[in-house]
């Protein structure tokens, strides 16, 4: 008899530990995301949606893993523009910040940052205990899932599609997902960290651009004048970033040796 209870606790605990959302009905929340575009929770679900949230920290590895899953199951399911919404909810960091982990990492669907979004008041109301924490609520407010693991595309699609996500084509133009519609910096690297970053020809203007590293540190901001840069950086990953009025111009990912 004792050894069962032992086991029903043991259960019990296991159970809740896995609930990083303890909660069985979604509250209402209204944010803004990196682009200016409100969100609305209860708008998105009274039209008959199927919400997907993804709570994350912009220096939290498995975030970082997983954006890009996200990402694919927010392009399989029609970004947006299907029954299925995607969101990613940010909690510490500001708008530049959430910029720059959609950059590195791949996140292509709506982020809301914690600082200027509304984010972090998010995650409070959720109670969120762990990240990266992704959670599928219906339209009639259950959420139905509070902890998707691993939140990798197939598990999330597999999920998606049980609740009655319907996928369809991704047909929004984005500058993010249509890569052969929007001119984009390239980079040449080559040997003692020696990077070459260009820009289109079309781009008449100097081009103030910020490059990263992979953990997110300003390492150079400077000019590409005459549509070119040159530059030498130490062995890592960066992501150069053009900072272009209307995210004219893609940011680029390279590595160096």
């Amino acid at each position: 008899m004792r050894l069962t209870v032992i086991a029903v606790v043991f259960i019990f605990l296991l159970q809740d530990a896995s609930a990083q959302v303890p909660l069985a009905v979604a509250p209402d929340f209204l944010v803004k995301d990196v682009n200016s575009n409100q969100h609305n929770l209860y708008d998105y679900l009274d039209a008959g949606n199927l919400v997907v949230i993804d709570f994350f920290t912009t220096n939290c590895g498995p975030c970082q893993t997983y954006a890009s899953h996200v990402s694919a199951s927010y392009g399989y399911f029609g970004c947006n523009y299907g029954n299925v919404i995607v969101l990613g909810i940010n909690w510490g960091s500001n708008n530049d910040e959430v910029r720059l982990f959609d950059s590195l990492w791949g996140a292509h669907y709506p982020a809301v940052s914690g600082q200027q979004g509304g984010g972090n008041a998010v995650v409070d109301m959720y109670q969120v205990q762990s990240y990266p924490t992704v959670i599928l609520i219906a339209p009639d407010r259950t959420i139905l899932n509070n902890h998707i693991w691993p939140p990798s595309s197939d598990i999330l699609n597999a999920e998606i599609l049980a609740a009655g996500g319907v996928p369809m084509q991704c047909t929004v133009n984005t500058t993010l997902l249509n890569h052969g519609e929007t001119p984009e910096i390239t980079a040449m690297t080559g040997p003692g960290g020696q990077v070459i970053l260009t820009a289109p020809q079309s781009f008449t203007k100097p081009i103030p651009l910020s490059i990263y590293s992979v953990s997110g540190n300003l390492t150079f901001r400077g000019l590409l004048i005459d549509n070119r840069l040159d530059l030498t950086l130490k062995s890592g990953i960066y992501v150069a970033v053009p900072e272009v009025a209307g995210n004219a111009l893609k940011p680029v990912r390279f590595i160096t040796h």
